[in-house]
């Protein structure tokens, strides 16, 4: 077999994995298994639309909600500033956020099928980015990440409790709502860090790059392209939980917490560590176009150089060794340093709207 058809053959698995691994990521898991579950009930084989599916869940969870709140909630006790009616809206707005961030990570993981794939010059490097999928949808992975979600939520459920209780902000029949905001949470926030480790990845795979200028290669803005596509999906869905947070009442200084925790910094990360991808790729083309113009220059060296020909070649290898250089190690320029603050502004734009008749109370 020839390098160019296992080459090939190395990209069409991982365009197949892609393809079949969609379907095995924690949000399709958890719409698609509501739709098993509906189809044995009515006995049909016809797979349900996905819209259906969120509708039917999001039904689900309201009557066990409500339910929760007749039971436990109709005390005397529970006049709490975090209702349990607000609590089940913010809930059912975390479903809908799960569901964009489904369309997100779809769209992510096509244009890494339709882009990156066919520009990775490498069989190894593709097994690198097939392991990196498997991280998607791999059952191992996903138990590990809920279980220390599920540790970490718990942790902040005990503060939350023992920090507001006595100040009347949360009562027991919230936390049935608060147990299901936990695993939405994590469900939404699962792609997070694993966005966070692809550039980590991909700036040490060899890529097709224009040699005269790499920083200007179509593959650069692809990636740059692809990675800000999954991180502008993350920041609106950001302010949208923003908002939602302060529908619910959630005390601000619970909503300042989630916004620099989930909102600000995965997206300082994302940034740096995109920037950080993209300029080691460049780096490396142009070292290796430096170093071979060196050898070159050696070679010629090495013969005769009272030739005026070859004094000739090596000044202008000399100038095009120096314009090589000096082309820039990065595609930062003054839009993508935009992009980077409308990233910071947004959830911070969905906690100014959520708590704006406050604000305007406090500069009254």
């Amino acid at each position: 077999m020839t390098i160019d058809s296992e080459l090939n053959k190395k990209r069409l698995e991982v365009k197949n994995e892609i393809t079949e691994g969609i379907n095995k990521t924690p949000m399709a898991l958890l719409f698609n298994t509501t739709g098993r579950v509906i189809q044995k009930i009515r006995r049909n084989p016809k797979p349900l639309p996905f819209i259906f599916c969120v509708v039917v869940l999001a039904t689900i969870i309201s009557v066990i909600l409500g339910l929760n709140y007749l039971v436990l909630s109709r005390t005397p006790e529970a006049a709490t500033q975090i209702t349990p009616i607000s609590a089940v809206i913010l809930v059912e707005i975390l479903l809908v956020i799960i569901a964009l961030t489904y369309f997100n990570v779809n769209r992510v993981l096509f244009s890494i099928r339709d882009v990156f794939v066919d520009s990775i010059m490498s069989s190894e490097d593709l097994s690198k980015l097939h392991e990196w999928l498997s991280l998607g949808w791999s059952p191992s992975i996903i138990g590990r990440f809920f279980f220390w979600w599920v540790l970490f939520t718990v942790g902040a459920m005990a503060f939350i409790y023992l920090f507001f209780s006595q100040k009347g902000f949360i009562s027991v029949g919230l936390l049935m709502p608060y147990l299901f905001f936990a695993f939405l949470g994590g469900v939404s926030f699962y792609y997070a860090p694993l966005m966070l480790l692809l550039p980590s990845r991909l700036r040490f795979y060899r890529f097709e790059l224009y040699e005269n200028d790499p920083a200007r290669s179509e593959i650069v803005d692809n990636i740059s392209a692809v990675l800000n596509r999954f991180i502008y999906g993350y920041v609106f869905l950001n302010a949208m939980l923003q908002s939602s947070l302060a529908i619910a009442n959630v005390p601000i200084i619970a909503q300042i917490a989630l916004m620099v925790t989930f909102g600000w910094m995965p997206v300082i990360t994302q940034y740096l560590v995109n920037q950080a991808c993209i300029q080691t790729i460049i780096s490396r083309s142009k070292r290796k176009t430096l170093n071979r113009i060196q050898a070159e220059i050696q070679t010629l060296h090495e013969g005769d150089i009272k030739n005026k020909e070859t004094i000739e070649t090596i000044n202008r290898l000399v100038d095009y060794h120096e314009r090589i250089r000096t082309t820039p190690d990065s595609n930062l320029n003054v839009q993508i340093f935009g992009h980077f603050l409308n990233q910071l502004a947004l959830p911070f734009l969905g906690f100014l709207l959520g708590n704006i008749d406050t604000i305007i109370d406090i500069f009254r």
